[in-house]
């Protein structure tokens, strides 16, 4: 791989020797722990250098602690994963371990995580990748991880990472780069060395680089010089980078492919093109340009380190040529790295490198302060990136405007009275500090800088000595030379910015910095596998008891070795110290912690200004003289008495004036305070609020008692003591002085006190008023705040009803957009957000009046800023917020939610996610899912695995049930729908609950919205169900197994909507995990539950199961034991017929042995003579008798009653017929007559009699004619106004049928005639075959389903026929060997009397003959049959008058 080469070599050659090379380093890696630690110490000292420098001001984000804790987790796994030799342990630790680091690798490189760039923690993340895929035994990926670093950030890789790979990958190809820099550099040294022409071109100049070379430098040399590093560090950066690339793309290059070009091999081109060869020999740091210490950070801080590691071979210091804002500073404590140990004593001509001795070589015997140095990098830094103020009051060395004017930095150079001579080269000179030109020179007798320093004017000494009040001390220097100006300015106030003062006020630490087990401030913090944070110490005790759970969660713990210390959290609590010094003092754990990233604290005499504790506040007095003040006490006493005394109320309310202006102008001073808290001076203001009819009068009494009451909260007592002052103050507000809400919530009152005044409708009125504050004075909080706050306290305190009803007054009032309003104001969204959510969940309607008004960055914001429970709230808001019906505005407010802040709201659930308390994971988890889905998802996501593996979990924990609800929640609001069970129920039929919502909510879907909502329950499904293999179903087997109705119920309607989508989307192999887990749960809440809709519901999940065959063989299994409860819900679901349709088709399904008739009981109708004709219809059944008898029964309970007998017939009722309007009953008979009756609740009444000249054997009719048939041949139509006609066909005719127009005529010979009643035409339907023995005729026909049904003459063991209606064509046939004299057909069964008594019954799908039935009276002629439209009740008549009544069934 050697860049000289003529020849580029092939990419498979490359590769090759890429995974060797870097295989090979890698297995060095994980074999060398004491290399990892190494290297993950220097990195970490790094990120705690510039968490050292960015926490002066600023408090680092959450988000980025995140990111920080991300990454130490994700090592931290790794590191577990390396030391085991549990294969399973391994895999899931790196499975960990990949998620974790995964979301630094993908970090925006132009951006910066807590000031550190994020270009440095990617590369650092994709190191550990790679060891995290070597693994993995896949070098491949390894590889690819290593390049991606080095194309990320090439600078750091070659410093810091993987300095000796570099030389083996890049450094050959950099040949050209490096031959520039040494002849600049020879150029450079030429004009420098004195009588360089005598010099040989090849000569070694660090023979002659020394110090006394580099201070005889002009400014312009310099600058040449620095410019000139600068330049070739960036060219060995971009030709680095640019190398990685070609060699990812050689390992992405498929050989086999012709689609992709063969990558070509890049050339480092320099700067510009050397004039000669340099053929000497070059020193490493020439090769590599500057090697930084290992401790080094990204940004400018003085850092203190004394248990540094022992320095190696030289102790060189450099000091940087480039412009202060762009340099960084470093600690020389760790010495030369490793790379340098061969170089000589001067390490680079752009550094001035005086040699210390080691503070143990000190003559004094003491510890001498360490020198700190700055060092140029060769990178170009983003110059975006912020330098601590104390950047710009450092000395520098740079061009100053002249010759001899030097800008020098004095911190750190010289650190004994020994340096006088380093400064020879300087002669006399004009040091420039701060614009303030200062004359200086050797010749002065000054034996260091320092001395020089003391001699400077006191102003100038002064700032000298404390730079900015933010920077860290200086104190150190020469053993202490600028101490005595530090501690005499020990006492002067602190300037910290005023987050900081106001921060040092809270009255507890953070809860995140707390303990739970010794409730004290973190020492040293470890985070457990369950993502809790203990003491090390105390976690250890709970351990050494024989504990093996996490104290809080109660989880096992599966290790007994604890995790490496939190040093993020450590990190963030030492700046929260540094802020409360005190509180921090007071709450900290008794132990002696260490410093982030092994670096010890530092000592009391260089403390930075920060961490000393700020002086208190100045006193007013010291502004207003004391004479001012005992003036304004002595003109109150008369004001006071007068309040007290004075029966004239004009007079009261113009002392409340006076003293309220006086009471300004004192600046609230504690003598007037006390003053005006005397029991009489209340008792008067109290008089004037009771009494008072002026409302300045009234609002300026309120404003003097709330500045009482907020300048000591003892003053509270005095107002309370008395029942009656807290009633006036009631009765003022409910009388429209707003002001007084102020008052009242500063009282602190109870839920009791605010509900038995009736507040309520007040508040309310205050929030959706415009108050406006007083002119004359500013009360301590706006009104409308401070009726906020008491609603909100209303609120939390009162029970469900009273939640329930102040959130519809709320909504009643139109108050919600004025509350949206109030969240831009930060000390009251709090309570604000929490009275929305109270709407939400009180109405859910409410939340498309708030979606379509709020800033959900303020929310966000509360959540990035807030505590455990606010942020609990914040993600329970959002989460409501999101279950809108309409899916596009659902869409846009997560579009909103995942793209607003000034930071990743995904990254910052997923943190949150890992280490929130459990009751708020579920819906953490949801909201995240959602965020991530909002495009197609993709094929990896940490922020899904992590979501779903969440609520997974949770599903799984049996021991917490109100956890499982939680997540059942939750997977059903990832549905979209809030109505999804009534949804569910309307696929299968069951309309009213879908019906009830969709009036209800007034839900109109158009036709985008229904696309989207589609779109959205796919997006869902695809991720849940394929999700580990579809491991979300056996969770949701579990809790349908629960011993909870609510958890039970809630997952069976998760579960069916999850395996209803699973069988609309792409077969992508878990079908068979949801079969397994669920198909026999489905059949058991089928069998045993007694709700009617959870029936239904399992009949929605078994009807998408039989689509699949492998389920369909297991249901076949349970056909007994389902068929007779499907057959009662068939009523109830129209999906039903579908499942029993398919179960009765299963060849595995044996229908004889399934069924069973049981003989309900007989009827004896003799005395009517036979029983002529049946007909069933809306529970009832119709019956004809030889007698000319009509009978109704009732036949609801499964028996029949008889409710009506008529005989208005003179001779036998041969035939009945009902049309499908169910209105009419029309009759026919032997007496030559048909008869039209209507059909009331309570029986029949004829209303009209036709005579028709012939007796009437068959009989149907519409709204027109009556069509029968008599003895002879062909069809009657009698129409209704009289006029009669015949349709002649030759065959006579036995049995009638009709739908629509067209009407089926079975005849004698077999055949079936069918007649369009419109046009009056006759044609055969089916013709049957002539025997020798007879002719054959079709005794009976049924039309049912787009079926006719025909029965007749046994012919070859056939003795009934089914045909298509649509396509005229034979389907089937009905074996029989006896003939069918009448059929009758429901919705599963086909029954057929014979003439020797029985009743043939056949399947209606495969037309197959399941069983034979006799009639109990023995052998008779079976004259009729009904059934109803299940075939669950059967009625047959008998020529002896007998009527039969079968219950049918299947059996269980």
């Amino acid at each position: 791989m050697d860049g000289n080469s003529r020849f580029q070599m092939e990419p498979d050659d490359i590769v090759k020797s890429l995974i060797t090379i870097v295989g090979s380093f890698i297995q060095d890696q994980l074999v060398d722990q004491r290399k990892r630690d190494i290297q993950k110490e220097q990195c970490g000292e790094r990120l705690a250098a510039e968490d050292e420098s960015n926490n002066k001001e600023t408090e680092v984000r959450y988000s980025d602690q995140a990111v920080l804790a991300n990454l130490d987790w994700g090592m931290d796994a790794l590191e577990e994963a390396i030391n085991t030799s549990n294969i399973e342990t391994k895999m899931a630790r790196l499975d960990y371990a990949e998620k974790m680091l995964q979301v630094c690798a993908m970090l925006d490189s132009g951006d910066k995580t807590a000031g550190v760039p994020n270009f440095y923690l990617s590369a650092w993340a994709h190191l550990n990748l790679s060891y995290l895929w070597k693994l993995r035994n896949n070098v491949t990926n390894a590889v690819l991880h290593v390049l991606e670093m080095f194309s990320v950030d090439p600078f750091f890789s070659r410093i810091d990472f993987a300095p000796e790979l570099w030389k083996t990958l890049f450094l050959p190809h950099m040949s050209s780069i490096v031959g520039w820099y040494s002849e600049e550099r020879h150029r450079v040294m030429m004009d420098l060395i004195p009588d360089s022409t005598d010099l040989s071109f090849t000569v070694d100049f660090d023979l002659y680089f020394n110090e006394s070379l580099i201070f005889s430098m002009r400014p312009d040399q310099a600058e040449k010089l620095q410019n000139m590093e600068k330049l070739y560090g960036q060219s060995l950066d971009d030709n680095t980078r640019m190398y990685a690339n070609y060699f990812k793309d050689c390992m992405n290059y498929d050989s086999t492919s012709s689609k992709k070009a063969i990558p070509m091999l890049p050339i480092a081109e320099p700067p510009m093109t050397p004039l000669h060869e340099v053929s000497r020999k070059i020193p490493d740091y020439v090769k590599f340009g500057p090697i930084l210490p290992k401790n080094a950070g990204f940004s400018p801080v003085l850092k203190d380190k004394q248990n540094a590691r022992e320095s190696s071979s030289s102790n060189a210091t450099y000091t940087s040529f480039k412009n202060l804002e762009d340099s960084a500073a470093w600690v020389n404590q760790e010495g030369v790295p490793e790379e340098a140990e061969d170089s000589p004593k001067f390490a680079s001509p752009k550094y001035a490198s005086p040699k210390y001795a080691s503070p143990k070589q000190e003559g004094d015997g003491k510890k001498d302060a360490r020198s700190i140095l700055r060092l140029q990098s060769t990178r170009d830094i983003d110059s975006k990136v912020a330098t601590s103020p104390e950047v710009h009051h450092d000395f520098s060395i740079g061009s100053a405007g002249s010759d001899n004017d030097i800008k020098v930095s004095l911190i750190g150079w010289f650190t004994n009275t020994g340096d006088k001579k380093k400064m020879s080269g300087l002669g006399a000179c004009k040091i420039v500090w701060m614009d303030w030109p200062i004359q200086w020179s050797m010749g002065q007798g000054k034996n260091s800088l320092v001395e020089m320093v003391q001699d400077w004017p006191k102003s100038v000494r002064k700032k000298f000595a404390h730079g900015d009040e933010r920077s860290s001390s200086y104190a150190n220097v020469n053993n202490g030379a600028l101490s005595s100006s530090r501690e005499n300015d020990i006492g002067s106030p602190n300037f910290g910015s005023p987050q900081q003062s106001e921060r040092s006020t809270q009255s507890r630490p953070p809860k995140d910095f707390v303990c739970p087990i010794t409730t004290q401030i973190f020492s040293d913090p470890v985070t457990l596998e369950t993502g809790q944070t203990y003491e090390r110490k105390a976690i250890e005790e709970w351990m050494k008891r024989g504990n093996t759970t996490c104290p809080i969660t109660r989880q096992p713990l599966f290790s007994n070795i604890l995790p490496k210390t939190n040093y993020v959290l450590r990190r963030l609590i030492t700046s929260w110290k540094e802020q409360h010094p005190d509180l921090a003092h007071e709450l900290s754990y008794p132990g002696t912690p260490t410093s982030s990233y092994g670096t010890p604290k530092t000592s009391n005499l260089c403390q930075p200004r920060r961490f000393m504790q700020a002086p208190v506040a100045t006193s007013p007095t010291s502004v207003i003289s004391q004479a001012a003040i005992e003036a304004i006490i002595s003109g109150l006493k008369p004001l006071i008495s007068c309040l007290c005394n004075s029966e004239d109320l004009k007079e009261c309310e113009a002392a409340v004036l006076t003293i309220a202006r006086m009471w300004k102008e004192s600046n609230a001073d504690a003598g007037v305070h006390v003053c005006l808290s005397t029991s009489a001076a209340v008792n008067g203001f109290m008089d004037v609020l009771s009494s008072s009819l002026s409302r300045e009068a009234l609002a300026t009494t309120v404003y003097i008692l709330s500045e009482l009451l907020v300048a000591d909260d003892d003053f509270k007592e005095k107002l309370t003591s008395i029942d009656p002052d807290f009633e006036t103050l009631a009765a003022l507000l409910t009388n429209g002085l707003f002001e007084a809400a102020v008052l009242i919530y500063l009282l602190k009152p109870t839920f009791s006190q605010i509900n038995s005044h009736n507040l309520l409708p007040c508040l309310i009125q205050i929030i959706s008023s415009k108050v406006q504050d007083s002119k004359d004075h500013e009360m301590v909080m706006n009104p409308k705040d401070a009726a906020i706050e008491l609603l909100d306290q209303v609120l939390s305190e009162g029970d469900e009803n009273s939640r329930s009803f102040i959130a519809l007054s709320i909504m009643s009032a139109d108050a919600i957009p004025d509350l949206v309003a109030c969240l831009n104001k930060l000390d009251i969204r709090q309570s604000v957000l929490s009275i929305l959510l109270c709407c939400i969940q009180t109405d859910k309607s409410s939340r498309n009046l708030i979606a379509s008004s709020i800033d959900l960055c303020l929310v966000l914001e509360l959540f990035h800023s807030g505590n455990e429970n606010l942020r609990g709230m914040c993600i329970d808001f959002l989460s409501e917020l999101v279950q809108l019906n309409r899916r596009t505005l659902s869409n846009q407010i997560l579009q909103i939610i995942k793209d607003e802040g000034a930071f990743s709201t995904m990254h910052t659930l997923l943190v949150y996610l890992q280490n929130a308390p459990m009751e708020q994971q579920p819906a953490i988890a949801s909201l995240l899912l959602q965020l991530d889905i909002l495009v197609e998802p993709r094929k990896m996501s940490i922020y899904r695995e992590e979501a779903v593996d969440m609520l997974i979990e949770t599903l799984q924990k049996k021991d917490f049930p109100n956890l499982q609800l939680m997540a059942l929640d939750a997977l059903s609001s990832l549905s979209g729908k809030s109505y999804t069970e009534a949804w569910l129920l309307n696929l299968a039929g069951f309309t009213k609950p879908y019906e009830a919502f969709v009036e209800n909510e007034k839900m109109k879907m158009d036709p985008d919205e229904e696309k989207a909502a589609c779109s959205w329950e796919k997006r869902v499904a695809f991720v849940l169900c394929n999700h580990e293999k579809g491991g979300i179903f056996n969770a949701l087997e579990q809790c349908l197994k629960s011993k909870s109705i609510n958890i039970a119920k809630r997952c069976l309607i998760t579960a069916t909507w999850l395996v209803y989508m699973l069988y609309n989307l792409p077969d992508t192999g878990v079908r068979d995990s949801a079969r397994k887990s669920l198909l026999n749960q489905y059949i058991h809440i089928l069998q045993s539950s007694k709700n009617i809709e959870d029936k239904i519901l399992a009949t929605v999940a078994l009807r998408s199961f039989i689509s699949d065959p492998g389920a369909l063989g297991e249901i076949g299994g349970y056909a007994k034991v389902m068929y007779t409860t499907l057959r009662k819900l068939k009523k109830s679901s129209v999906i039903v017929s579908d499942i029993m349709k398919t179960l009765m088709n299963l060849p595995s399904v044996n229908a004889a042995e399934m069924w069973s008739a049981s003989e309900g009981f007989e009827l004896d109708s003799s005395m009517n003579g036979e029983v002529l004709s049946f007909i069933y219809v809306k529970s009832r059944v119709i019956s004809s008798h030889s007698d000319g008898t009509i009978k109704i029964w009732d036949a609801g309970k499964r028996a029949l009653r008889l409710i009506q007998e008529v005989r208005e017939h003179s001779k036998a009722v041969t035939c009945l017929y009902i049309p499908p309007s169910h209105d009419k009953l029309y009759s026919g008979s032997l007496d030559k007559t048909i008869r039209v009756w209507i059909i009331k609740p309570e029986g029949i009444h004829c209303i009209q009699v036709y005579d028709v000249k012939e007796s009437v054997h068959g009989l149907i009719a519409d709204v027109n004619s009556a069509y029968y048939f008599s003895q002879g041949a062909g069809v009657k139509v009698f129409g209704w106004s009289g006029v009669s006609k015949h349709i002649n066909f030759k065959q006579s005719v036995k049995c009638l049928d009709m739908i629509g127009d067209k009407l089926y005529c079975g005849c004698s010979g077999f055949s079936i005639q069918e007649t369009d009643l419109q046009k009056a035409s006759t044609t055969t339907f089916y013709s049957g075959a002539r025997k020798l023995l007879g002719k054959q005729s079709i005794n009976s026909i049924c039309i049912h389903d787009d079926l006719l049904y025909a029965g007749g003459s046994s012919v070859d063991g056939t003795a009934g026929k089914v045909f298509s209606m649509t396509s005229r064509v034979l389907v089937g046939s009905l074996s029989g060997a006896f003939d069918i004299h009448c059929l009758c057909v429901s919705n599963d069964f086909i029954f057929g009397a014979t003439k020797n008594g029985t009743i043939e019954v056949w399947l209606k799908e495969r037309l197959t003959r399941v069983v034979s039935m006799k009639m109990s009276s023995g052998i008779t002629k079976i004259t009729c049959l009904a059934s109803d439209a299940e075939g669950e009740m059967l009625f047959a008549g008998s020529s002896d008058g007998k009527i039969q009544v079968n219950n049918t069934s299947f059996n269980h």
